[in-house]
């Protein structure tokens, strides 16, 4: 925070600043060349001594007022990513290149978002069935269902999106192969969450709504007894009211999803999901 403070760094817009807290460019900089170049002209100019942080006696370091909080102990850490989909001539589902401010001759390209998923050690434990046989079909606890599309299954793409509230679900995982060290389940569900379509309301407040198919495999270590993948795509479509700021010219329009289990140990695997501290109309994240 300390840091973010001294280079100016919050908000919605972009900085470029030295590992020693120094800014360079210019303000309300964007993600283009023309403006990043003359960042990099100053940073090249710099001496090693300039770009390098003084580091500040651990033993003076003050907690935070606000701590983040911290990923479940022995849970488990999906990150989600959310784009726009469209089909090409050949009928195929492919990327949607969508800009910001499509009316501004200065545009730029939507970028990909994503977000993070949560589960305890119960909910972790409870994915893998005791006694799997080969075609088994076993039904994911509602609870998880509920955070999983409610949060990360919706189209998120304009960052500061609020939880929708799960209408109908479904999410299944049935025992695909099997031996004595892996176990590999496959992942089918679908969700329908928010308010149903209507037409008529696409630009009213509250009318925000959107259907998800999901696929994907989770495998099973079974002597680590630990999930080593968990991969995961969607594919849905979203309605509603939007900001100003993307405009789409389909209603509804088609968006994808696609999940991973990573491990925590980089310090972007610890950001907490964006539905536990923010905007979340459904109820707390963890539902005992």
């Amino acid at each position: 925070m300390e840091f973010c403070s001294k280079v100016h760094a919050g908000g919605n817009h972009l900085v470029v600043a030295t590992a020693a807290g120094q800014t360079l460019g210019k303000d309300n900089l964007r993600l283009r060349k023309k403006e990043l170049e003359g960042a990099l002209r100053e940073f090249a100019a710099l001496t090693k001594e300039q770009r390098t942080p003084t580091i500040a006696d651990p033993a003076t370091a003050v907690a935070p007022k606000r701590a983040a909080p911290k990923p479940p102990a022995n849970g488990m850490i999906l990150r989600g990513y959310c784009t726009y989909l469209r089909h090409d001539d050949n009928k195929q589902i492919v990327r949607s290149s969508e800009f910001y401010y499509k009316q501004n001759p200065d545009r730029w390209k939507v970028e990909t978002q994503s977000d993070l998923l949560w589960l305890t050690e119960s909910e972790r434990k409870a994915l893998i069935p005791a006694n799997p046989k080969p075609g088994d079909r076993y039904e994911v606890a509602q609870l998880i269902q509920k955070r999983f599309y409610s949060t990360i299954g919706i189209d998120y793409m304009e960052g500061s999106v609020s939880a929708l509230p799960t209408r109908q679900s479904t999410m299944s995982l049935i025992v695909d192969k099997m031996d004595e060290q892996l176990l590999v389940l496959r992942l089918e569900g679908h969700a329908q969450l928010g308010n149903e379509f209507d037409s008529k309301l696409g630009a009213e407040p509250k009318s925000r709504g959107c259907a998800l198919r999901l696929v994907g495999m989770v495998h099973y270590d079974r002597k680590q007894q630990a999930i080593t993948r968990f991969d995961a795509v969607g594919v849905g479509h979203a309605w509603g009211r939007r900001t100003n700021e993307i405009r789409l010219d389909q209603h509804p329009w088609m968006y994808g999803i696609a999940c991973e289990l990573v491990t925590g140990d980089a310090p972007q695997d610890l950001i907490p999901p964006y539905n536990l501290l923010h905007y979340n109309p459904t109820g707390p994240y963890f539902e005992r």
